[in-house]
Formats: C-alpha cells, sequence, structure tokens
C-alpha cells in the first residue's frame, strides 16, 4: 500500500485547480486495465511489477507506443520478480555461494552495473544485496516484526554489494555467500522507466508521462499543450491523499519519492520503515521522512538513477544528503523532508518547486535560487 501519492494539477483559470489522482481507486479495486483514447493522445493502466503503470502519449503513434510499453513491463516483470521461480533474480538467489555463474538477460546485467557504481559512489548507502534485511524485518508482509540484535548482525555477514561479482564479456553474475540475496525494490521501477522510455523514442513520442505506482514518474518533454507537467508532492504525514507540500514542474525529467510513511508498522509507540541502512540492518533514522529526486531526462540511466538515490539519499540524512546531490556531475535536483517538516533543498530544485504549503519550511543555501 503506497502512502504517497502524485498528483497531476491542471490549472483552470486564475482561482481554480484540480487535483487529478495519477491513481485511480475503482482500478485498484477491481484490478482491471484501463485505456483512454483520443484523437492524438492515449492511456492505458494496468497491474503490472507490484504496482499500478499508467501510461499516456500523445501523436500519431501514441498507442502502439502505450501498448508495447505495457508488455514490456510484463517482460521486464518475469526478469526481476522474486515471486517467479526462473527470473534472473530468485536464479541469482538459489545460486548464493555455489560459486555458479547465472546468465542474466542483458536489461539486469546493466542495472546491476549501474547498482554497483552507485554503491560505491554512495559508499554502501546504496546496496543492492540488502535482501536479508528486507527478508528479516518482514516490513510491508502480513508479518512485520522487530529482530535481535543478534539477527540483524546475521542478516548483515550476508550484505555487502562487494559480494556481487560480476562479468561483462559474459552478462553474468554471481553470489558469493550462502544465504545472500538482492532486492531490486528501489531500482526496478527505474529500469522500467527507462525501458519504457527507449520505445516512446522509437515511436516519436515527445509528450507523454509514464507513472509506475505514483512514486516513479518520468516527464517526456512537456505536455501536448506546451505546459510543463505539475506535480502534487503528497504530505507525508496527512492521509487526506488531497493534501501535498507543493507542486513540483516537471520536462523531460524523472522524478522519484520515497520516505518512512509508504511501508511501516508501528510497536510500542516507534515506527519501522521500510528503508533499511546497510551499515546498521535497521531502518534509517536520522531525521528524514520523505524523499524527492529529480534526474535530467537527457541521460540513459535517469529513470535508475533517480530512484536508487531516493534510498541512497534517505539513509545518507538531509544535510549529507543534499550536499552528496549537489556534488554530482549529473544533472539533479533534490528535496528531503525532515521530521520538523522542513525541505531541504539543492538550489536546482528551487526551479521545479511551487505553492509550497505554508506548514512547510525551506532550508536551502542558496537562498537567492528560490524564484516563487
Amino acid at each position: 500500500m503506497c502512502k504517497y501519492y502524485l498528483v497531476e494539477v491542471e490549472k483552470r483559470g486564475n482561482m481554480k485547480r484540480r487535483l487529478i489522482l495519477l491513481l485511480l481507486i475503482i482500478m485498484l479495486a477491481a484490478g482491471c486495465g484501463v485505456a483512454k483514447d483520443t484523437e492524438q493522445s492515449y492511456q492505458r493502466s494496468e497491474t503490472v511489477m507490484d504496482t499500478v503503470a499508467t501510461l499516456s502519449a500523445s501523436g500519431p503513434n501514441a498507442k502502439q507506443a502505450v501498448d508495447e510499453s505495457m508488455t514490456r513491463l510484463k517482460v521486464l516483470e518475469a526478469m526481476t520478480s522474486v515471486n517467479i521461480a526462473d527470473s534472473d533474480v530468485s536464479k541469482l538467489t538459489k545460486s548464493a555461494g555455489s560459486g555458479e555463474w547465472i546468465k542474466l538477460n542483458p536489461e539486469v546485467y546493466h542495472l546491476l552495473k549501474v547498482s554497483a557504481y552507485y554503491s560505491k559512489l554512495t559508499n554502501g548507502a546504496w546496496d543492492i544485496t540488502a535482501g536479508p534485511f528486507i527478508k528479516l524485518w518482514g516490513i510491508g508482509s502480513e508479518n512485520p516484526s522487530v529482530p535481535t540484535a543478534a539477527e540483524i548482525q546475521q542478516a548483515k555477514a550476508l550484505v555487502n554489494w562487494q559480494n556481487l561479482e560480476l562479468d561483462e564479456s559474459t552478462q553474468r553474475a554471481r553470489l558469493m555467500k550462502k544465504g545472500m540475496s538482492i532486492d531490486l525494490g528501489g531500482i526496478a521501477k527505474g529500469m522500467a522507466l527507462d525501458e519504457v522510455r527507449k520505445i516512446y523514442a522509437n515511436y516519436g513520442i515527445e509528450h507523454g508521462l509514464i507513472n509506475l505506482g505514483a512514486s516513479s514518474l518520468y516527464a517526456i518533454g512537456s505536455k501536448a499543450d506546451g505546459n510543463d507537467w505539475r506535480v502534487g508532492l503528497r504530505h507525508p504525514r496527512n492521509e487526506d491523499a488531497k493534501a501535498i507540500i507543493g507542486i513540483v514542474t516537471l520536462s523531460n525529467a524523472v522524478l522519484s519519492t520515497s520516505g518512512d510513511y509508504e511501508r511501516f508498522f508501528i510497536k510500542d509507540g516507534v515506527r519501522y520503515h521500510h528503508i533499511i541502512d546497510p551499515k546498521t540492518g535497521r531502518p534509517a533514522s536520522n531525521g528524514a521522512i520523505s524523499i524527492t529526486v529529480i534526474v535530467d531526462g537527457s541521460y540513459a540511466d535517469a529513470g535508475m538513477i533517480s530512484d536508487l538515490l531516493t534510498t541512497a539519499v534517505f539513509i545518507m540524512g538531509p544535510e549529507q544528503g543534499r550536499k552528496f546531490l549537489q556534488e554530482l556531475s549529473i544533472k539533479t535536483a533534490g528535496a528531503i523532508c525532515d521530521n520538523k517538516y522542513t525541505l531541504w533543498i539543492t538550489p536546482a530544485f528551487s526551479q521545479h518547486l511551487h505553492q509550497l504549503d505554508k506548514n512547510f519550511s525551506l532550508n536551502i543555501e542558496d537562498k537567492k535560487a528560490l524564484g516563487n
């Protein structure tokens, strides 16, 4: 259950705004797909990759692009799902510690390669081998629990991205210790965004929106009317789906979000969420409660980068995370919301942020960058 919503905002005159939930609640309940076709635009929604994917495109080839993309998402799910016995992920886990090399689909191999690069760059804040922690805590399952210190230490021995070996020449991989497993929860949707973007490009789509479960979104160009896409960032502590932090404008960019409100449980008054710090084996606890990262769409792996950075930066915390984003060589923008409702934003994010809710304040090093 995702409690963080992205909301498209359409202007109607100077005073009225309509908030349109990109996730269709009726569709979620029925588990069915929805398609909408107009003369030059097409939209389709289906449940795939454990989320609701809503794909929209404008142009003469819109329907073909969207339909092919939806089929592609199902193929990617078959490669990456832990619930499919012959997926690449399942094969890697089953062979962990045996020394056997597993031949991977090119898309999955590239995902692991990108993941290893950012594991090193983030000093392990991003670690795709965190599967043992995910299983141990069970957050998001029917029976989550707080493990003992001994259980956490035992799992920590199995979490280390450097024990995932890759063979570039053969596109193979192996996990070096028995009991290791990879978790694609923080990057699989990003890969899917990138793959759909390729299909849109092949069909000449210049205006479209790729929305995977509301937490991962790719704005293809601007809207067909020439205006930027307008996205509402949901309030991390307000259960009202219409309550937002503010509005973000996007054009040719990827936006990913995460936070301690998406999947969590509360025991003895303590909130335990799903973003596990690989160094401690416990949910990250540094004051951050939500994170939004935007990556320029000109990068081939923009979806994956944006997706994994939400996890890494959340674990780093507001101050260190913002500093890390500002020092990256690629064009990124970010906002980390802390438990005092302060948004730690990069100067670049200020160019996207509008209509900040009065209950939130900004922490920005270059205050002159905020022009709205």
